[in-house]
């Protein structure tokens, strides 16, 4: 290299000083080597970056230029050792989340506040996707944690509890079953159901398909949409009853939620999976809020 950061901090600081005892003061050098430092930049570059008289110190045209790269430069570096000692120290780190449309609203908002009331440095990458597919991305190092239905374990992959959410029916306001407190399998036997679809709701479909034949019940699906918004649109429009876990936010006062009886109780439980190779700092602090939170739900 034909210079190397130190000429480079050092004709910066002459170059702000305009003055080389001020500069050498300010590096803690002797002014002597100050001077011969920002020699050797000239002469290895080939151009006078600096006009020298007794009464002062000026830049010449690319010495102004060179300044302005220079400072940049400086910046950067001095950036990218901090980052690299706070990513080291796990205070500062990309986590790559993913999460379902169940855990998107119930868990995963309350969580990313509280982790990131305490970790500000950490930059949260939040995806929606599938809980198969989760799995599969843990296992790609595509993403780093995920909040995913029922537990997995394998030799790379550790999950851990958070949360359990109640199978409920959701139903328009005016709908005659809105009157009751709780509906039964049998109840919503007898009506038009909207479901997600297998490729987007695969995991909550096979809940309400096993609480529908554990009961000896059938269930009618009369429409079917990919997203929770169109599926509460279809509901609050009387196109159908639909079931979730938990309560969505945002329902509305279009929508009546009410639980679902069933013997033994119906309870969907969330995980959060990683692989355990992978395991740092911030991925712990992740899980340690998301543990807490969990808790907290529960209490509520």
């Amino acid at each position: 290299m034909r210079y190397d950061l130190k000429h480079l901090s050092t004709f910066v600081a002459v170059a702000e000083e305009l003055n080389f005892h001020r500069a050498a003061a300010r590096l803690t050098m002797a002014q002597p080597a100050v001077s011969r430092i920002v020699i050797e930049l000239e002469d290895r570059l080939g151009v006078k970056l600096l006009e020298r008289t007794t009464r002062q110190v000026r830049l010449t045209e690319s010495g102004r230029y060179i300044l302005e790269a220079a400072q940049d430069i400086l910046r950067r570096v001095a950036l990218a050792e901090q980052t690299v000692r706070l990513l080291a120290s796990g205070t500062k780190a990309i986590l790559r989340i993913g999460y379902t449309t169940i855990t998107g609203h119930s868990l995963v908002p309350d969580i990313a506040r509280e982790f990131r009331k305490h970790n500000p440095d950490v930059r949260l990458e939040l995806t929606y996707m599938p809980s198969a597919a989760m799995r599969d991305q843990i296992l790609q190092d595509e993403i780093d944690l995920g909040f995913i239905v029922g537990s997995f374990q394998n030799a790379e992959i550790e999950s851990r509890y958070i949360a359990a959410h109640d199978v409920m029916a959701l139903l328009p306001v005016g709908h005659p079953l809105a009157a009751r407190e709780h509906l039964t399998v049998e109840d919503l036997a007898c009506e038009p159901l909207v479901m997600g679809t297998d490729s987007e709701w695969p995991t909550l479909r096979r809940v309400v398909i096993d609480m529908f034949q554990k009961a000896g019940q059938v269930m009618t699906v009369s429409q079917e949409a990919s997203s929770l918004t169109g599926i509460l649109g279809l509901v609050t429009a009387g196109v159908g009853i639909t079931v979730f876990c938990g309560i969505p936010r945002f329902c509305g006062d279009a929508i009546a939620a009410r639980p679902i009886l069933t013997d033994p109780g119906t309870l969907v439980e969330t995980h959060l999976a990683w692989r355990r190779s992978s395991l740092n700092a911030a991925m712990r602090r992740f899980i340690e809020t998301s543990e807490k939170v969990g808790r907290e739900t529960a209490a509520a």
